[in-house]
């Protein structure tokens, strides 16, 4: 599966989810889906002529910047190469390649892969389903070339938003290796100092509600 990235003529991000018939005259509409924090809604409906076509002096609407997709085996060492400086820990390249395969923690999940416009890779990050309504995210890396062009936070509220189409209560997981600010943006907070287990890592949540006994419990077997 693949879901294309827009960015509108007004600036704001925007993932298409599909498409779907006006149930009156059956003509065509795009579903998508707001990446960044909106009260008014998330999930947005326009007949497809208008979603592709120009403004009414001239621009571009909506122009692509990206596809999300799923990561297929042929995938995996480009991905892996993607946070492999900071994570090889005095291995070459293809031993920590060939360590993933009988690492539970890189065996589990489901990974999704950015690429840009030309189809170039260059972000990805794993989705551990805890339970229905907690998920977790791991192994979030962006191509050493790529970095400092916000892939990686494209890639994080893309994914976090169309789990949240599909069932908009849920909580998301992390733990940080880099400024927590990069991922405050995106509404994860810093936990409490009891739910701190890496020196190096900060653990972060979405939410307004301290983590629950349940919840929390999660963390202790994220690595």
């Amino acid at each position: 599966m693949a879901w294309t990235l827009y960015r509108h003529t007004k600036g704001n991000h925007y993932l298409r989810l599909g498409g779907a018939a006006h149930s009156e005259d059956l003509s065509p509409l795009v579903v998508y889906r707001c990446l960044y924090d909106n009260p008014e809604a998330r999930t947005w409906v326009r007949p497809q002529p208008m979603f592709e076509g120009l403004t009414e002096d001239g621009r571009t609407r909506f122009t692509p910047v990206g596809r999300l997709r799923l990561v297929q085996p042929e995938d995996l060492r480009t991905v892996l190469a993607f946070g492999y400086g900071e994570w090889k820990q005095d291995k070459t390249f293809d031993q920590y390649c060939t360590g993933k395969d009988t690492d539970r923690n890189h065996l589990r999940g489901t990974r999704y892969l950015l690429e840009d416009t030309a189809g170039q890779p260059v972000a990805a990050l794993n989705v551990l389903r805890f339970r229905e309504s907690l998920i977790g995210f791991a192994s979030v890396a962006t191509s050493p070339d790529q970095r400092g062009k916000g892939y990686g936070s494209l890639l994080l509220r893309a994914v976090m938003e169309l789990h949240r189409f599909a069932q908009p209560d849920l909580r998301f997981l992390l733990f940080s290796e880099v400024k927590p600010a990069i991922y405050e943006r995106l509404g994860f907070c810093v936990l409490p100092a009891e739910h701190q287990r890496f020196p190096k890592s900060q653990a972060m949540a979405t939410g307004d509600t301290p983590l629950s006994e349940s919840e929390a419990e999660f963390l202790k077997v994220y690595f």
